[in-house]
């Protein structure tokens, strides 16, 4: 049994930013649900990054470059390969990469520091994974309206994930007036009641929506994903932000990552038992269909089996399990309900509480700060490039 936490909103009106706080997953009597929570990783933080200026700007140096490299037309898997994105890094684009960097409005300095404030983690220890725009655009309304140009493959939502790194943020670039729905969604947010209001930024289902310019603040590891768009083009900046290794207590990480590894298997073989089941009743999308495949038994050799000793110690009505014995739809229907989708989804709701809690080291336990110094760059002679050593500047001599 477990008592979940109510999740906290905080909101200081002069600062304009919201910090919501994700509830507890961990039974009442789990010797670790004690003082760590919250920590900090529990929240999430909705701060002002970019201006009402800068928004717009950033927005419209994006259309262009997508627009003009058709990179919002088709999912592109060759850097998202689990979750494919319609989206372009902001690297490729030299006027967005100068708009956002030191000469610019020194997108980096401004981000990291955000982050510091919220996590607790040092701004040297913080860099870029990935930085890129993302399209959310609405595959068709119900009206017929917004159809998509043929040929185009976009996406409307993004399925529930946890990123590469500890920390995420997501930036709102589109007017609300040019699209409808959105947002991203939280699982551990899922089942907090929430006032039904337009205005708010918690919606029901564990919905976030920021306005434009506000930067959502979060765990990577936080199981999340892009809310469905239903009417118009929602675009947005996201980043994923590394964090130096000398902040993380050893194995946290790898056991989480283990556990939720087990869930995938669950729920993969869960719905394939479902799906076997209703074929066993000769169900399918409510058609009779004959010769469906039973579930039978690949290894028997360990259970009670038909023979005359048995029938003479348990008597003729006593069950047994043979070659082509298969298993019963109500025992399958027992399995399914000790391990459902909702309590896969509530042991996957634990982990997280736990890797939340544990991950981040306390900040007398970290390790040394690691400083990084630059190189000396060098201007070379492409035809002189033979016997070239870079970083050596011993004696000619000294190489044999």
């Amino acid at each position: 049994t477990s008592e979940d936490s109510a999740a906290a909103i905080d909101c200081n009106e002069e600062l304009q930013r919201h910090v919501i706080t994700v509830p507890s997953f961990l039974p009442t009597d789990d010797k670790q649900n004690d003082d760590t929570y919250p920590s900090i990783l529990h929240q999430i933080h909705i701060v002002p990054l970019l201006t009402e200026e800068e928004t717009p700007k950033l927005l419209q140096l994006a259309r262009t470059y997508a627009t003009e490299n058709e990179s919002w037309d088709q999912l592109d898997s060759s850097r998202h390969v689990s979750y494919p994105t319609v989206d372009f890094a902001t690297e490729e684009s030299i006027e967005i990469s100068e708009y956002l960097g030191p000469s610019g409005i020194q997108f980096e300095e401004r981000t990291f520091g955000a982050l510091s404030e919220a996590f607790d983690v040092d701004v040297e220890d913080l860099s870029f994974l990935d930085l890129f725009c993302a399209s959310y655009e609405v595959k068709e309304a119900d009206n017929g309206a917004d159809k998509l140009e043929e040929g185009r493959n976009t996406m409307d939502r993004l399925d529930l994930h946890r990123d590469g790194s500890l920390l995420s943020f997501t930036i709102l670039l589109s007017p609300p007036e040019e699209f409808e729905g959105g947002g991203t969604v939280f699982d551990a947010l899922g089942d907090v009641d929430v006032d039904i209001d337009n205005n708010s930024i918690l919606q029901p289902s564990g919905v976030i929506q920021a306005p434009p310019g506000y930067a959502t603040l979060h765990s990577g590891k936080l199981l999340h994903g892009g809310h469905l768009v239903t009417k118009g083009q929602r675009i947005v900046l996201v980043g994923f932000v590394d964090v130096r290794a000398r902040n993380f207590k050893p194995g946290v990480l790898g056991a989480a990552t283990k556990e939720w590894g087990r869930n995938d298997v669950r729920t993969f073989w869960n719905q394939r038992r479902l799906s076997l089941s209703e074929q066993q009743q000769g169900k399918s999308e409510g058609k009779e269909i004959e010769g469906q495949p039973l579930w039978k038994l690949n290894n028997w050799r360990y259970l009670p089996k038909d023979t005359a000793a048995r029938r003479l110690s348990s008597g003729e009505g006593r069950s047994y399990f043979g070659q082509n014995s298969t298993i019963p739809t109500s025992i399958l229907k027992k399995i399914e309900n000790r391990a459902s989708l909702e309590k896969i989804r509530r042991r996957r709701l634990i982990t997280e509480d736990r890797l939340l809690r544990e991950i981040l080291l306390p900040r007398e336990e970290r390790g040394e700060k690691v400083v990084e110094e630059e190189g000396e760059w060098l201007e070379v002679d492409p035809d002189n490039m033979d016997g070239l050593m870079l970083g050596w500047d011993g004696d000619e001599e000294d190489v044999e």
